[in-house]
């Protein structure tokens, strides 16, 4: 039972760790413009791995609830961490975009309608944001110091920051795609409802130019892929196997009006939330690095560091260390605490064990002198 329950954990550290590269590398893929072919396999690694972690949740979390501690489980052992990037991803995130592929989302015509407004485009995208506080599971293992104090600490002040920050972004972008907050989505979006209108005011349903009209109206934005009328395609930039390789259900904004269907490229914009996307990547990135590398040793020398050596001097009648005390720190509690001991306790431990050995009475040290010392 402890192999296989060592087997579940490595192995959902190493799907955190790929997840990780999978979640950069599809925001990469939409910065560099790779083909829908390639951008298609991550939308399905992404729906592999959201699966993986909402069936690890499940399991932990009616294990827990079989053992009468799922409240426990959630809160003390970061339950909703396991949540939060597991099922919300499922829902909003990966489920849809994979369920567009079964449903033959990869031709353009597929899903057209399901995606008309680019705000609900940034809301899904950016829910992959939530796959970040996965990170916290990988820093939970790792072994600052010897201090189960230190690891406690350092965990909790990286769940801390990591999931303000993480939360506080997706929350503000959510809030902010569904309310009327200006942003890029909102300044496309009205730009092409605008540009309809105006085509719309200046050709007449029965114009029998239609076709070139709607040929010189599209050169004025290159967006501007498709127009159609009553299912008639009037104007089509490129050919269906180019929209076949280049473009996924996502990359487009489809706008009808009346009889008039229109079909705009916004991959330009999905650049630009992949910009965003990849710097919230690795600014959480920074911080795990930033606690690891800068703030655990910190911490190991001016709190677990002095406590060690006064727990090892109050344990250990033989040892007689000094706490190091830098000078830039001296006024923190926990140095005065340990000049105390450096003055007090050590001078009358080095005196108890020389009465000792020169034979005299001197009764050992006990908890009251340390009280003494500290009052």
């Amino acid at each position: 039972m402890e192999k296989v329950r060592n087997f579940f954990e490595s192995f959902i550290v190493i799907a955190i760790l790929l997840v990780l590269v999978q979640t950069f590398l599809e925001d990469f893929a939409v910065l560099a413009g790779w083909n829908w072919e390639i951008r298609r396999t991550f939308i399905f690694t992404g729906f592999i791995f959201d699966s993986i972690f909402t069936i690890e949740f499940l399991i932990r979390y009616f294990s827990a609830l079989g053992k009468r501690q799922a409240g426990k489980y959630f809160l003390e052992g970061r339950g909703w961490i396991d949540f939060l990037a597991s099922i919300p991803l499922l829902l909003l995130n990966s489920g849809p975009a994979f369920l567009s592929l079964i449903l033959g989302g990869g031709v353009i015509f597929g899903l057209g309608s399901m995606l008309n407004i680019l705000k609900i485009v940034k809301a899904i995208r950016i829910a992959r944001v939530l796959r970040l506080l996965r990170i916290l599971k990988i820093f939970r293992k790792i072994k600052y110091t010897g201090s189960v104090m230190a690891q406690r600490h350092i965990t909790k002040i990286s769940t801390i920051s990591i999931t303000a920050f993480v939360s506080t972004l997706f929350i503000f972008t959510l809030a902010g795609s569904f309310l009327s907050l200006p942003n890029v989505e909102s300044t496309v979006s009205d730009r092409y409802v605008k540009e309809i209108d105006t085509f719309l005011g200046l050709l007449p349903v029965k114009d029998a130019g239609a076709v070139e009209r709607a040929a010189e109206f599209a050169a004025y934005d290159e967006d501007l892929l498709i127009i159609k009328y009553k299912g008639q395609t009037l104007f089509s930039r490129l050919d269906n196997q180019t929209y076949s390789l280049q473009f996924g259900p996502g990359d487009f904004a489809y706008f009808e009006k009346g009889d008039w269907s229109f079909f705009f490229d916004i991959r330009g914009v999905l650049k630009i939330q992949s910009v965003y996307n990849i710097l919230f990547f690795l600014v959480v990135i920074v911080l795990v690095l930033s606690y690891l590398l800068y703030y655990s040793p910190h911490f190991a020398l001016t709190v677990t560091d002095p406590v060690h050596v006064m727990r090892r001097g109050f344990s250990d009648s033989s040892y007689n260390l000094e706490v190091k005390i830098p000078e830039k720190y001296r006024d923190d509690d926990i140095y005065i605490l340990a000049d105390l001991y450096n003055k007090e306790y050590l001078t009358l431990k080095q005196r108890s064990s020389s009465g000792q050995r020169s034979g005299s009475m001197m009764s050992d040290l006990s908890l009251d002198d340390i009280q003494d010392l500290l009052e």
